[in-house]
């Protein structure tokens, strides 16, 4: 018979053959090894910035010129899910009180380069024609998951007086 106190909760214990305990611990060290300071090496907090004095600017000049802010929604995904997401981008849209083309950009062709993108050249020509101010779309992947190829369109889109806004934004906050 064991002497000392009795653990009348066993399974509170941690033990060394826990497998959620070393599960845990082997999820703290490749977080810790992932770590690193805000800002320094992330480039996503400082492209949400971009993008976010992008928006702001051309909501300003289309304010000024006596108009709401027009935008055109684009979106990659499949078809099948498309009508939810357009429903979500119109949301962000009134809750933005921004007018919203009737074009519905979805190009289903999985990654491709941004040249390739039939609904997305159609989406940037509504803009070079001036039907619009902005696009819209759901998060950063839609445009590009390549990070460099995201912010040299958004630099690209900038630079005409265009902006790009996301229903959820770059860095999830």
């Amino acid at each position: 018979m064991p002497t000392g106190p009795q653990n009348t909760y066993p399974y509170a214990v941690p033990t060394a053959d826990n497998w959620m305990d070393r599960d845990n611990a082997s999820e703290r060290q490749w977080t810790r090894l992932r770590a690193r300071p805000a800002g320094q090496d992330d480039p996503l907090p400082r492209l949400q910035a971009f993008r976010a004095d992008g928006v702001r600017a051309g909501s300003e000049l289309a304010r000024q010129n006596g108009r709401v802010p027009r935008v055109v929604r684009y979106l990659l995904t499949h078809e099948q899910e498309a009508a939810a997401q357009f429903e979500a981008l119109e949301l962000v849209c009134q809750a933005r009180h921004w007018l919203v083309r009737d074009e519905l950009c979805v190009d289903s062709v999985g990654p491709a380069p941004l040249e390739d993108r039939e609904s997305l050249s159609a989406a940037l020509g509504l803009l070079s024609a001036g039907f619009a101010d902005g696009l819209v779309t759901a998060t950063y992947e839609h445009i590009s998951p390549d990070l460099g190829e995201y912010e040299q369109f958004l630099k690209e889109m900038a630079a005409r007086g265009w902006f790009v806004a996301l229903a959820l934004p770059e860095t999830g906050r």
